[in-house]
């Protein structure tokens, strides 16, 4: 009986056993036991189905679900000399000026080299400081020194060091709030499609249908690395997915591992960068298209819908429920509602727009703005009140629509409103994942890209401690798996607080 085979009868004797508590001990609460067997049951019952009736390959309950039928694509793919381009510039983006010296400063002089790396961590602080200050952050924000620290270390290490810089402020947050009794939300965690976990917002949890934009995600990643692999003429075995249970988990393009390490340092990098590099470059793209997606449909979509708005009447507003003060991730998150508006008063107007259709109530909650007026009619007449949203740009009130007798939203809207709701949540997850994927990849810690990275874009630093090239390389990996691995522990502590 093998390892899999031991695991399914544990399986069976734990249901057995659920079952017989729950018949003898009827006041007995199993719920939560019952629930994370079926979980299991979910996991480990396809993947023995996989494995003793398709012959795949399993390990406990992954499966690997190979073929060699895109290896022609993949190498089609392959022919166009960018991909060089791309592999060189995803690496500087993942390692900064660090990148920028192994590829071209170490052929200089000492000084000259020194030239190029402060002129190279130069440009890349200034795009880097650049992109939030237009986007993100106003340079009057409070936040600002922090994002001069976050530059500079993507300047030096790219989004290796950023992401490090990052683990470790985080790790700095959640150790200060836990000495002084709060609950911080956790740095880092795993994101499971349909899956809350503890003391993550509901917003931050992903819906079901990520699944799909995760599967895109893997498939560049992987099939990007391949693409380098057949640049630098090495054999690709299989591509394939991983399965956790049913459940798509990865990709990956298995290569001669061999042929690989043998190549030059310079294709290795490549064959290594490319992967996060291309998640990178898949979100601009994915970017790109919603733009002319939406230059192409938006007129004419959103002059569908607001014209199906304003055929919506509003017969009143009516406040249903005005939040208290709450803490999120350890800080206390002030409502400004809270003893100001009351529950069951009815809301008339907003920023100056009253409120007789749908159309009104989307308009007048869409306006920009710190301070918001509001006019309710209450039982003591008309009562006008004006709030400052709070940090997260809140009131903290709810409503509760109630339309006119005949004039509510037509079927048409609904299945609009839908629609266009999952779409815009899926593209939000694939473009956050895609960030996710690569930063995590261009961690430097095996088993990820950047660990593989890091082993030969660091060996010349570390060569006076006068081992050799293995030696030096494992100790590399050592370093960085204690680094990385201490403050991945400090971010996740949350999830088990």
């Amino acid at each position: 009986m093998d390892k899999f085979q031991k695991l399914l009868m544990g399986l069976a004797i734990f249901g057995t056993a659920l079952l017989s508590a729950a018949m003898l001990l009827p006041a007995l609460d199993i719920t939560g036991l019952f629930l994370l067997y079926l979980v299991i049951a979910f996991l480990t019952v396809p993947t023995y189905i996989f494995k003793t009736v398709f012959k795949l390959d399993c390990f406990y309950i992954i499966t690997l679900v190979k073929t060699k039928r895109f290896i022609g694509f993949i190498g089609k793919i392959s022919k166009c000399r960018l991909w060089d381009i791309l592999a060189d510039l995803g690496l500087v983006i993942g390692f900064g000026a660090i990148a920028v010296d192994c590829l071209y400063g170490r052929r200089f002089s000492k000084g000259k080299r020194i030239l190029v790396a402060l002129a190279s961590s130069a440009i890349l602080f200034a795009l880097f400081l650049g992109f939030f200050i237009g986007f993100f952050v106003s340079p009057e924000a409070e936040v600002f020194p922090v994002l001069i620290l976050f530059s500079a270390s993507f300047a030096i290490g790219g989004i290796m060091l950023f992401a490090l810089v990052s683990l470790a402020w985080q790790a700095f947050d959640i150790f200060s709030k836990i000495l002084i009794g709060k609950t911080p939300c956790p740095g880092v965690v795993p994101i499971i499609p349909g899956v809350q976990m503890p003391n993550v917002p509901s917003f931050f949890t992903p819906p079901l249908s990520v699944w799909g934009a995760f599967l895109i995600i893997l498939v560049v990643h992987e099939f990007s690395h391949g693409a380098l692999m057949k640049r630098c003429k090495l054999k690709i075995k299989s591509v394939g997915i991983a399965l956790f249970g049913l459940l798509p988990i990865g990709a990956f393009v298995e290569p001669d591992e061999n042929e690989l390490k043998r190549l030059p340092e310079r294709q290795q990098l490549r064959v290594y960068a490319i992967g996060p590099a291309s998640n990178i470059y898949s979100m601009a793209v994915f970017i790109a298209l919603i733009a002319l997606a939406s230059y192409a449909f938006a007129p004419m979509l959103n002059e569908s819908i607001e014209s199906m708005e304003r055929a919506i009447e509003l017969d009143s507003v009516v406040i249903s429920n005005v939040l208290e003060d709450y803490d999120l991730c350890g800080n206390t998150i002030e409502v400004p509602a809270q003893g100001v508006i009351e529950k069951g008063w009815i809301l008339k107007s907003y920023n100056g727009i009253e409120l007789k259709t749908l159309h009104d109530l989307r308009v007048a909650f869409s306006m920009p703005g710190r301070n918001v007026s509001m006019v309710f009619l209450t039982s003591d007449g008309l009562v006008e009140k004006t709030l400052e949203r709070n940090s997260r740009g809140e009131i903290g009130i709810q409503s509760e629509l109630v339309y006119a007798e005949g004039k509510g939203p037509s079927q048409e809207y609904r299945g609009t409103v839908f629609w266009l709701s999952n779409v815009g949540t899926f593209l939000y997850w694939l473009l956050l994942l895609s960030l996710a994927v690569a930063m995590i990849n261009f961690v430097p810690m095996d088993p990820f890209d950047g660990g593989k990275i890091a082993k030969i874009i660091f060996l010349p630093y570390f060569g006076f401690l006068g081992m050799g090239k293995q030696d030096t390389e494992k100790f590399i990996g050592r370093l960085f798996l204690w680094i990385v691995a201490g403050l991945l522990f400090l971010n996740a502590l949350p999830l088990v607080l």
